[in-house]
């Protein structure tokens, strides 16, 4: 009996066994068929036959579970039956039907394996216990392959996790030891199975044809099974998601280069297949620079990366190879220089939209100008130290986070972006987004101070408030305090202050019957015959005027 889980063997407890009779009597064919309710111990009999070439064209075609055989047939006897279902490889358990004489056929038998056997005449008895035993036995023998099988897995899933975790680590720099460790100090560490010879990455990149991005998840996640082929020909291969894409690490031996390089082009194939069959998106392949030493595995994935930005300055093609194209080197500090850095600052500071655009724009004309093989990663530096700035700039004077969408924004639209024209124009937008949100901040910075003062004077008003009481209660210059309210209000704190007086004022004379006297202290004056001036002043009325009129 089996000692699995019985969960894990009671999925096969329910299934149908195959069961194929084949003897040349053709009543001993039914005897065995009626001599047992099949169905009820979990058998489907798929046929009878009555030669064992017959019943061998049957093993073939319903790849029967269990075979009851007799052990002498014409054609094929039960001997070359059960050697021909071996060596077509068709896992079947063969039940022998002989006669006391042909006991030496028996004995042939069990040289393939054959542990079962019935002698004619067949009991009924033995007939069922040997159905019950081979049911137990092959069910048992399904969980336990099923169980293996989810071990395998499961053991091979983690060991891809942990690869993946060693690519992850090299590609976001967490693995800064990586140029100290030996090779197999990583293979030990991660599972891997790296070799002496050349390494190299490839990036397989999905784009999308909206400004947006749309969702490319779903398709990423399917990518990655297509890079098996490199298997075929590479030591090792290590595959993990990366952006809009993703990114495979492969080992393979020097003579192996052109065989792998027809392996990427197939793999390019077989992706731009799938990929085609949604609108809007297509594919392109980096291929990095080739490297012998293992400790430079991370300059093959960044080569990698890096090829496919060479895209806007050459043709539309599938596969770019790095190693294919050569430019000059540079010094980014001397291409964006601490005052070029300065400059476009002090335009973010003063909110100047054109003039920061323009900082951007006459470093892109210089490159083109200046230099006459410049690298088209030189481009996407310069922009990722414009836009870094941009961005550290916003930490540093805006108290949320909303900005944020904004520059993932940019990073979408960069990601798919094909030439260098468009580069500036998206980096344009996303000046004029940020500049527009700071200047709209800063407002609304400057109306919320305003509106406690208000609510404060509105709940206040009864007593005396001076400016600088205020400017404290807002944590603001007096005078800056001054202007933007002002500003916003369209008077002074002080006319405000009168104002609100008043109306309190108002509303008392015509609502109840209290004395002027009275009325002005609860609207916050001390000398009535003021707060008669006042209102009169305000309102075109004297106090008593007012009421007569309005209660």
């Amino acid at each position: 009996m089996s000692c699995l889980p019985v969960d894990m063997a009671g999925k096969w407890r329910y299934s149908m066994l195959k069961l194929l009779i084949a003897d040349d009597e053709k009543t001993i064919c039914f005897l065995i068929a009626r001599l047992l309710d099949w169905k009820k111990l979990g058998f489907e009999i798929i046929g009878m036959a009555y030669t064992g070439v017959d019943a061998f064209e049957m093993i073939k075609k319903e790849q029967p579970d269990v075979i009851i055989s007799d052990i002498r047939m014409p054609g094929y006897d039960g001997i070359e039956l059960i050697k021909k279902t071996k060596e077509a490889q068709i896992e079947a358990e063969f039940v022998m039907i002989s006669g006391f004489r042909q006991f030496e056929y028996a004995q042939n038998a069990m040289k393939y394996g054959v542990k079962y056997y019935l002698l004619k005449p067949i009991e009924e008895d033995k007939l069922l216990e040997i159905a019950q035993e081979i049911r137990e036995a092959i069910l048992d023998k399904r969980a336990h392959d099923t169980y293996e099988n989810n071990l395998r897995l499961e053991i091979k899933a983690t060991k891809d996790k942990m690869k993946k975790k060693f690519l992850t680590s090299m590609i976001w720099g967490q693995d800064k030891k990586e140029e100290g460790v030996d090779r197999d100090s990583i293979n030990r560490e991660y599972s891997t199975r790296f070799e002496e010879g050349v390494f190299q990455a490839a990036f397989v990149k999905i784009d999308t044809g909206g400004e947006e991005g749309e969702s490319i998840g779903s398709i990423v996640k399917e990518l990655e099974k297509y890079t098996g082929i490199l298997g075929k020909v590479c030591k090792e291969h290590i595959t993990t998601d990366m952006n809009s894409g993703i990114i495979t690490l492969f080992n393979y031996k020097i003579e192996q280069e052109n065989l792998v390089k027809k392996k990427i082009e197939e793999l390019y194939e077989n992706i731009k297949k799938y990929v085609d069959r949604f609108e809007g998106f297509s594919v392109v392949i980096g291929v990095g620079q080739k490297m012998n030493n293992f400790s430079e595995s991370s300059l093959c994935l960044k080569t990698a990366v890096d090829a496919i930005k060479y895209r806007i300055q050459i043709a539309d093609t599938g596969i770019i190879y790095l190693e294919n194209y050569h430019f000059d080197s540079y010094n980014i500090e001397a291409v964006v220089t601490e005052k070029n850095k300065q400059g476009y600052i002090s335009k973010i500071v003063s909110g100047d939209i054109k003039g920061a655009q323009e900082c951007v724009a006459s470093t892109l004309r210089r490159i083109k100008f200046s230099y006459e093989n410049y690298s088209p990663i030189l481009f996407f530096d310069v922009l990722i130290i414009y836009v870094d700035l941009l961005a550290d700039y916003c930490k540093q004077h805006l108290d949320n986070l909303d900005y944020e969408n904004s520059f993932k924004k940019w990073n979408v639209r960069v990601d798919n972006t094909k030439r260098e024209r468009q580069l500036l124009s998206v980096t344009e937008d996303l000046i004029k987004e940020i500049l527009e949100y700071l200047d709209e901040e800063k407002k609304q910075k400057d109306i919320k101070p305003i509106r406690i003062v208000k609510e404060y004077i509105e709940s206040n008003y009864m007593q005396e408030i001076s400016l600088n009481q205020l400017a404290e209660l807002v944590e603001m210059n007096a005078s800056y305090l001054s202007s933007v309210f002002k500003k916003e209000t369209g008077m002074t704190y002080s006319e405000y202050l009168i104002q609100c007086r008043v109306k309190q004022a108002s509303r008392l004379l015509v609502e109840t019957g209290l004395s002027v006297s009275e009325i002005a202290y609860r609207s916050g004056y001390q000398d009535a015959r003021y707060f008669s001036k006042q209102f009169a002043k305000q309102v075109g009325l004297k106090p008593s005027e007012y009421r007569k009129l309005y209660s």
